[in-house]
């Protein structure tokens, strides 16, 4: 999590330890308040207790967010079965294909590394494996510190790249949303409300083919788009809730 909205809405918090960030996120998810996601790349997961079923064709969990018209921050939804029946989520990870995942312009296979700044007060920079390079810079409504302590000098995420999606209408920036199957997205066809309704049978492997999962244990949302603009700062997924949709298997 990188970034200016590395926080609970209305509740900026330093946090030294990843122990301390997960009980602060999950309380404040448990309170009805948001986690942001912070810059490309940063990520949540949840797990249940009992396993989501899919119901071919049909939607089967959501994820709410804080999206409204002209702000969109898409989150990549990846879904996981407990295979190895562990209770962990560290199974193989399989992308639900939105909307954009044939977009010439998303990248597969990409690779984001942040550095911490000098100063706690400075930009982040990043560079990615696609030979760009930038920063996410400090926006002054956000005090927090943008690096997680618990990290060395260097991180790299990795995962699917969405378009950029900030325009300008007049001297406004707007953050536009891509058509359907992402998080924190103010879809026309899978949003209701603030909620946005996702299917197992989207899920695919590595290399695209259906991945027909009959069932998920795990849900995560990460950071699907790299870009930033003046006074908003940078694109950071908002999670508020996951939830179940259709219905569900009890874990023996």
């Amino acid at each position: 999590l990188v970034g200016s909205e590395m926080c609970i809405r209305d509740r900026h918090y330093e946090v030294s330890t990843l122990s301390e960030a997960c009980a602060f996120a999950l309380d404040g998810l448990n309170k009805g308040s948001y986690v942001s996601l912070g810059g490309y790349g940063g990520y949540l997961i949840a797990g249940f207790d009992h396993s989501i079923d899919n119901i071919e064709g049909q939607y089967n969990f959501s994820v709410c967010g804080n999206q409204f018209p002209g702000s969109s921050e898409p989150g990549i939804v990846w879904v996981s079965q407990d295979a190895n029946g562990d209770g962990a989520p560290n199974d193989t990870w399989y992308e639900l294909r939105g909307s954009e995942y044939d977009n010439a312009e998303t990248i597969r296979g990409y690779k984001i590394t942040y550095t911490r700044p000098a100063e706690a007060d400075a930009p982040v920079a990043w560079s990615d494996n696609a030979g760009g390079s930038g920063t996410i810079d400090r926006v002054k409504e956000h005090t927090q510190a943008y690096y997680p302590e618990w990290l060395g000098e260097r991180f790299t995420f990795e995962g699917t790249r969405l378009p950029d999606n900030i325009g300008k209408a007049g001297e406004k920036w707007t953050m536009e949303p891509f058509a359907w199957g992402y998080a924190d997205n103010y879809s026309a066809s899978d949003r209701t409300g603030m909620t946005n309704r996702l299917r197992i049978s989207d899920a695919v492997t590595a290399d695209g083919a259906p991945a027909n999962l009959a069932q998920v244990d795990f849900i995560m949302v990460q950071t699907g788009v790299n870009a930033k603009a003046p006074l908003i700062g940078e694109v950071s997924t908002e999670v508020s809730g996951i939830g179940c949709y259709r219905t569900v298997t009890k874990k023996q």
